[in-house]
């Protein structure tokens, strides 16, 4: 017996390397954009150890010099074995080469080039013709002097890149649009400007559809979706007291929702989960930009797979925020501003796929937290800056990031966490019995914890009383400072606990304070930065503040867009 244990066991360690090699054999790779935002997907098989790499440069087509973009995530969660990610602040309209190099040090690599346009910006059609149409129930040739009366008899005669004006006046109960446009002619239908243009509801039907300046009003259900149409704007509309004021209930793709005004029927202190501001319903491909949106249960929910959100004012919440709950692949979330959530600020519950993308937010006063995590996985959340009361409804001392464990699995860099009465970061029950692993990266990170002395963080169940003995101890935060709200900030004005109303600002940095020059460098997010090194929090000192809400430009054109950063050089 003992012989043939031992022939067992050397044959074993014979066969170790090929029996025990985690390397990995290349699968499929799915590439997708929006109008600002490459991601991708990239499946493997094996590379159990979870070292594999996947380097990423991409260069507007027929440039010479390639950029650099963050490698892609390893991602081994919820069933997907991948290495997946987004390349950001690209500019719409434009074919970009981008450069894949695979490796794994067990074995196992591949070369990548693959040409992906962003999708272009929507524009007003040129060269259509142009219709009036006042509220009634038929008739009119659509002149000035004789408007269709009506939508039903305007739809009778509408072909792509027309441009319909609505005059002022009440259109009526729901009314459907059926009559799509084609990919790059639109059928517009546009308030007139001379009063407001009024609907109890509108059913979008049909593809390539745009609506602008328009009133929607006193409804459950606002603007809603048969049909998954494709490639809508919705842009410079009113929402006002509906409960789910854009609701693509029955689907959609690659929808423009921008510079919205969006007033619910939820007021913050309802504690209502329910009534939606713009509720995506598990869709994908759109950029929901630089809407204002208030007394709704949850701001913007649920995208499906590569959606961005940016620029948007989203205050006054019953529940969250932002809520990517079930969302996949390639979600991202950047430069928004949330106030006064009176549940969570962006919410974790759950990601079904990774990575998504948390960056340059400002989250003040969430009864809650600033964020809600619950079920995650590959999370990079960077330059946002949150700030919690601490001692708030739901008990003394409640952490500014309660269950907190879940950062096991994220990426964090850059951020400020402030708290304003002193509540403890970092924390987590320790019940889980998950310590740190290879998805846990946390550093360069800014706290303010007031001027609490002791459980400052906790980590798998051990508590510590500052950000020295935290790093020491756990290897996390070796580049984290701590930071003053007193003297960093230009502004700070957050006058009570939630609900106390806070009013808009920017939570920008003064020159003299340590979170300046104190971050890290992070390919294609933050290489246009001012000074030694990017600072920490949503703002660079030196650079414009960013703005939130309904731009004041002419409709459909992007005239803030995310910038687009001087990246560092590189060849691959």
């Amino acid at each position: 017996m003992r012989f043939y244990a031992c022939a067992a066991l050397a044959a074993l360690l014979v066969l170790a390397p090929s029996v025990f090699a985690s390397g990995l054999t290349p699968g499929e790779l799915r590439s997708y954009a929006t109008l600002h935002s490459i991601g991708i997907e990239w499946d493997i098989v094996g590379d159990t150890d979870h070292d594999a790499v996947a380097q990423v440069w991409y260069r507007p087509l027929g440039e010479t010099n390639w950029r650099q973009a963050m490698p892609l995530f390893r991602v081994d969660f919820n069933g997907f074995n991948m290495l997946a990610g987004s390349i950001l602040f690209l500019q719409p309209g434009t074919s970009y080469e981008v450069r894949l190099e695979l490796a794994d040090p067990d074995g196992g690599a591949a070369s990548r080039t693959l040409t992906v346009a962003t999708r272009p910006l929507p524009q007003l059609p040129v060269g259509g013709r142009t219709w009036h149409v006042v509220p009634g129930s038929g008739g009119g040739s659509g002149t000035a002097a004789d408007p269709f009366r009506g939508i039903a008899a305007a739809q009778a005669a509408a072909q792509p890149g027309d441009v319909f004006l609505l005059h002022a006046g009440h259109y009526g109960g729901r009314v459907s649009f059926t009559v799509p446009g084609v990919p790059g002619r639109y059928i517009v239908w546009k308030g007139a400007g001379d009063g407001e243009a009024v609907f109890t509801g509108i059913a979008v039907a049909a593809s390539h559809l745009w609506f602008e300046g328009l009133t929607i009003r006193d409804v459950g259900n606002g603007l809603t979706t048969d049909g998954a149409p494709e490639d809508v704007v919705v842009s410079r509309n009113t929402f006002l007291n509906c409960h789910y004021c854009i609701y693509l209930n029955g689907g959609g793709r690659a929808w423009y929702i921008a510079d919205n005004v969006i007033v619910g029927d939820e007021p913050v202190d309802s504690d209502s989960l329910s009534g939606e501001g713009i509720e995506l319903n598990h869709t994908s491909d759109h950029s929901v930009a630089y809407n204002r949106i208030s007394n709704v249960a949850d701001g913007i929910s649920y995208p499906h797979v590569n959606v961005d959100i940016y620029g948007n004012d989203i205050f006054d919440t019953s529940d969250d925020g932002i809520e990517p709950d079930y969302g996949y692949a390639n979600i991202r979330i950047w430069g928004n501003r949330i106030h006064n959530a009176m549940h969570n600020g962006i919410s974790f519950q759950p990601m079904n796929s990774a990575p998504w993308y948390i960056l340059r937010n400002q989250v003040i006063n969430s009864r809650q937290s600033p964020l809600k995590l619950a079920k995650l996985d590959r999370v990079l959340l960077a330059h946002n800056t949150f700030v919690g009361w601490g001692a708030t409804a739901e008990g003394l001392g409640r952490p500014l990031v309660p269950f907190a464990g879940q950062l096991r699995k994220v990426m964090s860099r850059n951020n400020l966490w402030v708290s304003i009465t002193g509540a403890s970061f970092l924390w987590e029950d320790g019940n889980s019995g998950e310590a740190p692993d290879w998805r846990t990266d946390l550093d360069y990170d800014g706290f303010d914890w007031h001027d609490r002395t002791r459980d400052v963080f906790k980590w798998l169940n051990v508590r510590y009383p500052d950000l020295a003995s935290f790093a020491a101890a756990t290897g996390l935060e070796r580049h984290g400072i701590r930071i003053r709200k007193e003297t960093c900030f230009e502004t700070f004005n957050v006058p009570g606990p939630p609900p106390t109303p806070v009013p808009p600002q920017h939570l920008s940095l003064r020159a003299d304070c340590a979170a300046v020059d104190a971050g890290a460098v992070l390919a294609n997010l933050n290489d246009d930065f001012t000074g030694a090194a990017p600072d920490l929090g949503a703002y660079e000192v030196g650079k414009p503040l960013p703005h939130y809400g309904p731009r004041s430009a002419t409709a459909g054109a992007d005239t803030m867009p995310p910038a687009a950063p001087t990246q560092v050089v590189v060849r691959p």
